[in-house]
């Protein structure tokens, strides 16, 4: 019985090999050269690609490369922002919102993952923390590219 288990841990432990989610086999890394901005909102961008950056870390399925050196390329362009009063006015909150249009492609030029809209948000209650409200929708957005490069 114990070498039973002993071989099914063996057969389902880690597999260090290359990627093979939703992107395909063989990408094991991908570059984030820049962050295109439709908006004049330019701490959106930043906060954008710092969120991906770490998101895509902590997932540890691809890693981060130049683009030079990686399989894949991450194209995201910042459409729009917003600021409105959230839902409870009481309470006096924003909601901070972007828009952000992502894709991913290889550098041979294939569509690995469809340019699709992801949506980020964030809530705040006074101007010094608008920035905060910014890093979580950009979080968000980021978030959402992993989940779905998976």
């Amino acid at each position: 019985m114990a070498r039973l288990l002993l071989a099914l841990f063996l057969a389902t432990g880690c597999y260090h090999g290359p990627y093979r989610g939703i992107l395909g086999g063989g990408i094991d890394t991908i570059a984030i050269p820049f962050v295109g901005n439709q908006t004049a909102e330019y701490a959106a961008a930043d906060s954008l690609i710092q969120a991906t950056v770490v998101a895509f870390r902590e997932d540890g399925q691809l890693r981060l490369a130049d683009e030079g050196g990686a399989d894949a390329i991450l194209l995201l362009d910042i459409l729009s922002v917003d600021d409105r009063i959230h839902w409870d006015r009481l309470l006096g909150q924003y909601q901070f919102s972007m828009a952000v249009s992502v894709e991913i492609k290889s550098f041979e030029g294939a569509v690995l993952l469809r340019q699709y809209e992801s949506v980020g948000r964030g809530t705040y209650e006074a101007d010094d923390e608008r920035d905060k409200a910014i890093g979580k929708a950009a979080k968000m957005v980021a978030t959402d590219i992993v989940g779905r490069a998976q």
